[in-house]
């Protein structure tokens, strides 16, 4: 089979943004789904059960899915680099980028330098520790991804009652467009020497209530919750007219200047309410 420079495993959302960028700036790819779909290679990880022979070999591979536990990212970056040494001796192991998410990182602000809660993590944190400390992989932890039809004036719809009271706690959302992940990605393509963990989002800070509050009926649940005394004391506010929105409402927290100024490059684009994706596929 081919070689190619760039294997994507799970094309997903990622890689539709991914596939486009690597196509305009003449990179050879590979990708995978499950079902073979859109002239992808139909493929599946299976842990020790995994056939890896319909993957051709490349210097970098893109892990977009999951990777549960330190064995599954044992068997996966040994089992694929052990596929081609026996295939070809001097093969030379891939680089490997994971993208994660955010969501062990609880301090304000975290930065590349925070160190996750790993209880939060769970299986997935110690897949990417196992690959950063033994496969000098780059692990490209992500905060919301957005892009297309993946709205987040969209995401309303998922707020119930109970849902929106808790969030008014907290109401900081972060998020990256799908184009910025796939520059992000390329970026380390190009340049070896990024490795490790990296938080990354559009270096931005949203205010959640401010977002899914044009949503009617998001808008009636927080009249009913404005009913509600320690509601008010939270939000100096009796009417939905009254609360005060924006990001002087919010706190950054996350801040992952350090990706963008390590890749030598920004990015490009940021969520506004009532106005169209600056990135369409």
């Amino acid at each position: 089979m081919e070689q190619v420079q760039v294997l994507i495993l799970g094309h997903g959302f990622v890689g539709q943004y991914l596939t486009e960028l690597l196509s305009t700036n003449s990179v050879s790819y590979a990708a995978t789904t499950t079902t073979g779909r859109d002239a992808t290679i139909k493929w599946q990880f299976s842990g020790t059960d995994t056939d890896f022979s319909a993957l051709p070999a490349a210097p970098f591979v893109v892990v977009m899915f999951p990777v549960n536990g330190a064995t599954d990212a044992d068997h996966l970056c040994h089992g694929y680099t052990t596929h081609y040494q026996t295939i070809c001796p001097d093969y030379t192991p891939p680089r490997w980028i994971l993208l994660g998410s955010t969501r062990a990182f609880t301090q304000t602000p975290s930065t590349k330098y925070t160190p996750p809660d790993t209880t939060l993590g769970g299986p997935r944190m110690d897949a990417e520790v196992r690959a950063i400390e033994k496969y000098n992989a780059c692990v490209l932890n992500l905060v919301g991804l957005w892009g297309g039809a993946r709205c987040p004036r969209g995401w309303a719809r998922f707020y119930t009652k109970d849902r929106l009271r808790t969030r008014l706690n907290d109401r900081s959302l972060h998020l990256v467009h799908g184009a910025d992940v796939a520059r992000a990605i390329l970026a380390v393509v190009r340049d070896r020497t990024i490795n490790g963990r990296w938080l990354v989002s559009d270096q931005r800070v949203y205010d959640m209530l401010q977002i899914v509050l044009c949503d009617d009926r998001v808008r009636g649940l927080l009249s009913e919750l404005l009913e509600e005394k320690d509601v008010q004391a939270l939000l100096h506010a009796t009417r939905v007219e009254d609360v005060e929105l924006g990001t002087m409402c919010v706190t950054r927290r996350v801040d992952s200047s350090h990706f963008w100024d390590r890749a030598a490059i920004q990015p490009l684009y940021v969520y506004a309410l009532d106005q169209p994706d600056p990135h369409v596929i």
